[in-house]
């Protein structure tokens, strides 16, 4: 092969959107497979890939269980939770609620149902909001998005992570339009604050006051009423647990899932917790500015600058919260058809979508996180985009 061979190679020149649409159904056909060995394995009482039969929505169903009970300061007791999870999954490990009370109260209606019945609801409702958003941004991408490894991420281990990117992706498509219902949007994610604390800023710097308001008044309404259902001793537990929060991102447990912030990175590169902090406050500087230069200069650009910079900025992130990238991806896709994909886009994008089980996989091994990698590449490749091309789309 020439050189000028090679590089047309890796820039994936040969990745057509023919070629795109079917490696997406040829993975997606395999992940249902995956889905499928998965329940009939867990009859076994075994799991596919080392990965053992359980659910991180175990705590979420417990803590309803406990919530209906009207006992919901002891979500945040660990040893009564774990009882709670264990009628349910009786060899499992704990899964802990590190949630504020508001994903309390947005859970409490799931051990209405029994546990398997509520988690199969809990994902189909989440799912769809995930296709439904993914669909309106990249339209004939449908097989793609429901293909990415994220996608089968949150499946296998039963979390929230596509119920945050409906929200974020339902917020951005509304936001130039309907702003209240944009903020309605960003203020149900007060129920993972770490990754809500980013809009605020996107919404200042783009001059959304409404929506701005709206995700105020939204965000206030839930706290208050999650205080107001189960008691303020409720609140003071879940304060309570923040060195265990804190125990748990510093001592990298729950490595089975994948970490992927900055902070974890140097960590399992051998690095200390002061770098660790030192190089997340850093990274987290450089794209909160770079998300503000963008909403100045290419307001369209938030639609992937926010889900990148949220990333970018959290210190607590796992595999399956990288289901955010398929917001950024779709906009460079759009971007791509529209005014040409710059030299390394596409193997960009490539790394992306492989990210979230690529990341699994290598912490399994004890390799440093990947996804890191994926958030900064992406991030490098969105921002050249509109730095380049600063002229909002029509």
């Amino acid at each position: 092969m020439t050189g000028a061979g090679l590089a047309a190679a890796l820039r994936f020149d040969w990745l057509t959107r023919e070629r795109a649409r079917a490696y997406a159904a040829v993975i997606l056909a395999t992940t249902l497979a995956v889905v499928v060995l998965r329940i009939v394995m867990s009859l076994l009482g075994a799991g596919p890939l080392g990965i053992p039969i359980d659910s991180d929505f175990i705590s979420f169903w417990a803590a309803s269980k406990l919530s209906l009970a009207g006992d919901a300061q002891n979500v945040y007791t660990i040893q009564i939770h774990w009882d709670v999870e264990r009628t349910v999954l009786p060899d499992t490990g704990y899964s802990a609620f590190l949630y504020p009370p508001v994903w309390l109260l947005l859970c409490l209606p799931l051990a209405l149902a029994p546990f398997w019945w509520s988690l199969s609801g809990f994902l189909a409702a989440t799912g769809f909001g995930y296709w439904w958003v993914t669909r309106r941004l990249l339209p004939d991408a449908g097989v793609a998005f429901l293909a990415f490894p994220a996608v089968i991420m949150n499946v296998v281990y039963g979390q929230n992570g596509l119920l945050t990117t409906a929200l974020f992706g339902g917020g951005l498509l509304a936001l130039g339009r309907r702003p209240l219902l944009a903020g309605l949007c960003f203020g149900c994610l007060a129920y993972k604050p770490h990754l809500a604390a980013v809009v605020p800023i996107a919404l200042i710097a783009g001059r959304h006051w409404r929506a701005m308001a709206a995700t105020a008044v939204t965000g206030t309404v839930l706290i208050a009423a999650s205080a107001a259902v189960f008691g303020l001793g409720t609140w003071q537990a879940f304060v309570a647990e923040a060195p265990f929060a804190r125990s748990v991102l510093e001592h990298g447990l729950a490595t089975q899932i994948g970490w992927e912030s900055f902070f974890r990175a140097v960590v399992q590169m051998g690095g200390g917790l002061p770098l660790a902090y030192a190089v997340q406050g850093v990274v987290a500087a450089a794209a909160l500015t770079a998300l503000v230069v963008a909403c100045r200069r290419r307001p369209d650009a938030v639609t992937a600058m926010l889900p990148l910079a949220t990333l970018a900025c959290s210190p607590f992130l796992l595999a399956y919260d990288l289901a955010l990238l398929a917001l950024p991806m779709a906009w460079l896709v759009r971007e791509g058809r529209a005014r040409g994909f710059n030299g390394w886009d596409k193997l960009v994008l490539c790394l992306a979508f492989a990210a979230p089980i690529a990341s699994v996989l290598a912490s399994r091994a004890g390799a440093p996180v990947v996804g890191p990698v994926a958030i900064a590449a992406l991030f490098l490749a969105v921002t050249r985009a509109w730095w380049r091309r600063p002229a909002a789309q029509p």
